[in-house]
């Protein structure tokens, strides 16, 4: 028996990460895009952002066993409930996700604009391929 309330806390548990990751995603951009005079501004806590990386890591190997457990399931009874909670918490994920992920490229971008990333540490282009990223992303059709 699948423990659908558990698959639905690590979900949320996901969601809350991304959420702390999108917020220090904005805080670097702030912290870029800010006036470099300005001596208030405060620093993007790094190691709270490691942190909750590895968490994040842990996190979503827990919620690959309840996915391949709900496909188990799925293939035994093919008509059987969809979960229409998990679906939505797995779609805020997916929209926090793309938000992250575009902000966090943004930050690439003014990083090297400012010249603040060491010249053998800048990534080739080959690895930025939005339409493989979105390709991830976009519902395939049923």
């Amino acid at each position: 028996m699948i423990d659908l309330g558990n698959i639905l806390r690590d979900i949320q548990t996901h969601n809350d990460i991304c959420r702390q990751l999108l917020e220090i995603v904005q805080q670097e951009n702030r912290w870029l895009s800010g006036d470099p005079a300005d001596e208030s501004r405060e620093a993007p806590d790094q190691t709270l952002k490691a942190s909750l990386s590895k968490s994040l890591t842990q996190v979503v190997e827990k919620i690959q066993v309840h996915r391949a457990s709900l496909q188990d399931a799925a293939e035994k009874d093919p008509g059987g409930n969809r979960h229409p909670d998990i679906q939505s918490a797995i779609e805020g994920a997916t929209d926090m996700i793309m938000k992250i992920v575009v902000l966090d490229r943004e930050n690439e971008k003014l990083l090297m604009k400012k010249g603040m990333v060491p010249r053998e540490k800048i990534p080739s282009s080959y690895q930025y391929r939005p339409s493989e990223a979105l390709r991830a992303y976009v519902k395939s059709p049923s």
